[in-house]
C-alpha cells in the first residue's frame, strides 16, 4: 500500500497551525515578494489552459542557467520528472545509492525496474566514492541516480567522480541523473554543479527545483536539463499534458528576476545558521555529519527518540528511519528562521 514518506506534512498530521515544521527543507527567507505578486496577478488567467511547453518560462530558465532552451523540460515539481524518468528512458535496471531520496526507488519500482542499491558508509560521512562506479561496471544499469548534495545527508559528490560515472554511462548507452535540487544552497555550487558536462554528455540529466530555493512547495515547479532532444520529447510523452500550471509558470519567471542576489543572500544566511546549529548539536553530544545543503544530518547517541520528544514540544523534524540503510537514530533537520532555530536548540537542551 502507498504510504506518504516525505516531510512537510506536520500541520496536516497534527492539526496544529502553530507547529514548527523543520521536516521539509524550504528556504527560511521565504517566497520573494515579486513572486507572490506574480502569482496573485496570474490568478485572473486561471480560466485558460497553461502553455503545455512552458515556452516563456523555459526561455527565462535558459537565460539563468546559460543553456539552450530546447534542453529544458518543466514539470509539476521535480518529483513529477523523477516519475517520468524510468518510462522516458525505458530503464529495466536502475542504480542508486542508499541512503538517498526515496522517490528514485519508488518511481523505478512503479515502472517494474530492477533496483541496484549501493550502500554509503557512515565511516566516511556517507560520501559517494569510487565503489559506486565499480558496482555499475558489474551490474550494467540503464539509469543511474546521484543526488548532489545528497538527501538526507547533505554531502557533495566530487566532479571528478561525476565525470567518471558519466563517461562509463556514455560507453554503456546509459543515463546519469544528477539531482541538484539543493545545489544552490551550497557555497560550493559553482565547483560541484554538473552543468559543465551538459554539452559534451547527452546522457546527462540534471534536476533542479524552484520548490526549495524559492519557497514554492505549494505551487510545484521543477525542471530538467538535458542536451538530448529525444529524451526531452519523451518527458512530454510519458506524462500528462499541461505539466506546469499558469500560476507556477508565472512564479518561476518572476523568481528568476534578480535570482542571483536572492540566492547569494540565501547561501550566506543558511551557511551561517547551519554552522551555528551544527556546533551546538555537536556540543550536546550528537554526531553531526558535514552537510552542504539547507539541512543538518545527525545521529542521536542518547537513549530517547529525538523526533518523539521534539514533537511533544511542537517541533517536527524528519526521522530518517524509512531511508534505506538508516535506522531511527538518524534525523534530518531543516535550517529555519533564527527564532525557530533557537527554539529548536533550547528544546533539545531541555530534553537532555
Amino acid at each position: 500500500m502507498y504510504e506518504y514518506s516525505h516531510g512537510g506534512n506536520a500541520v496536516f498530521e497534527s492539526g496544529k497551525e502553530d507547529i514548527i515544521d523543520l521536516s521539509a527543507n524550504i528556504n527560511p527567507l521565504g517566497m520573494p515578494k515579486n513572486v507572490r505578486d506574480a502569482i496573485i496577478r496570474e490568478v485572473s488567467n486561471s480560466d485558460r489552459y497553461p502553455d503545455s511547453f512552458s515556452k516563456k518560462l523555459r526561455e527565462k530558465i535558459a537565460e539563468f542557467e546559460k543553456v539552450n532552451p530546447d534542453w529544458i523540460f518543466c514539470a509539476n515539481g521535480t518529483s513529477d520528472i523523477i516519475f517520468r524518468l524510468p518510462r522516458a528512458t525505458q530503464a529495466k535496471k536502475v542504480a542508486l545509492t542508499a541512503p538517498t531520496f526515496l522517490d528514485y526507488k519508488r518511481s523505478s519500482l512503479s515502472f517494474g525496474s530492477e533496483i541496484i542499491q549501493y550502500k554509503l558508509s557512515a565511516a566516511n560521512g556517507f560520501i559517494l566514492d569510487i565503489g559506486f562506479l565499480e558496482t555499475l561496471r558489474m551490474e550494467f544499469p540503464c539509469l543511474v541516480f546521484v543526488c548532489n548534495p545528497n538527501n538526507p545527508t547533505g554531502g557533495l559528490t566530487d566532479l571528478i567522480l561525476i565525470k567518471e560515472l558519466l563517461d562509463y554511462c556514455q560507453q554503456r548507452d546509459a543515463w546519469l541523473v544528477v539531482d541538484e535540487c539543493f545545489m544552490d544552497f551550497s557555497e560550493a555550487a559553482d565547483e560541484y554543479s554538473s552543468k559543465v558536462f551538459l554539452e559534451s554528455h547527452s546522457n546527462l540529466i540534471i534536476l533542479k527545483a524552484f520548490t526549495k530555493l524559492f519557497a514554492l512547495p505549494g505551487i510545484r515547479l521543477g525542471y530538467a536539463l538535458c542536451a538530448n532532444k529525444t529524451l526531452i520529447d519523451n518527458f512530454y510523452f510519458h506524462g500528462a499534458d499541461w505539466p506546469v500550471s499558469n500560476l507556477a509558470q508565472a512564479a518561476g519567471i518572476a523568481a528568476l528576476e534578480g535570482a542571483e542576489s536572492f540566492i547569494k543572500q540565501t547561501v550566506t544566511y543558511v551557511s551561517t545558521e547551519r554552522r551555528k546549529i551544527e556546533k551546538e548539536l555537536t556540543r550536546l553530544g550528537f554526531r553531526v555529519f558535514d552537510s552542504q545543503a539547507n539541512y543538518i544530518f545527525l545521529q542521536n547517541p542518547h537513549p530517547f527518540d529525538l523526533w518523539e520528544e521534539l514533537d511533544k514540544r511542537g517541533i517536527r523534524i524528519r526521522s530518517c528511519k524509512n531511508y534505506s540503510e538508516l535506522d531511527n537514530s538518524y534525523y534530518r533537520i531543516a535550517v529555519s528562521t533564527k527564532e525557530n532555530n533557537n527554539t529548536l536548540l533550547a528544546a533539545i537542551e531541555e530534553i537532555l
